[in-house]
């Protein structure tokens, strides 16, 4: 399963990125985003568009790709899933540390 993430925008436009290919993470580090994954039922999700522009928001890209599935999902702040919440928050702290 490979994962490409960006988060883009915000009051300063700063562009933060990530490319994981979980066959080179730790076992124990694949597996939590594989669970992350599944339990936001990630392929199946139905994303509304965002009621209304809002400046400076946070605008999400999540890419993932298994043998079987390809999807990306694209977000703002104002139309972000709650169910992505802890998927986003394991990238957003994995941006940090690389």
């Amino acid at each position: 399963m490979q994962i490409i993430f960006e988060r883009s925008g915000g009051f300063m436009g700063r562009k933060v990125s990530l490319s994981l290919d979980l066959e080179e993470l730790p076992e124990d580090q694949a597996q939590i985003l594989k669970r992350l994954v599944d339990e936001s039922g990630f392929f199946d999700l139905s994303i509304n568009p965002p009621e209304k522009s809002v400046p400076d928001e946070f605008t999400y890209s999540i890419l993932i790709n298994t043998e079987t599935n390809q999807r990306t999902i694209q977000v703002g702040e104002t139309n972000f899933p709650p169910v992505l919440r802890p998927l986003l928050e394991n990238l957003m702290a994995r941006t940090r540390s690389h």
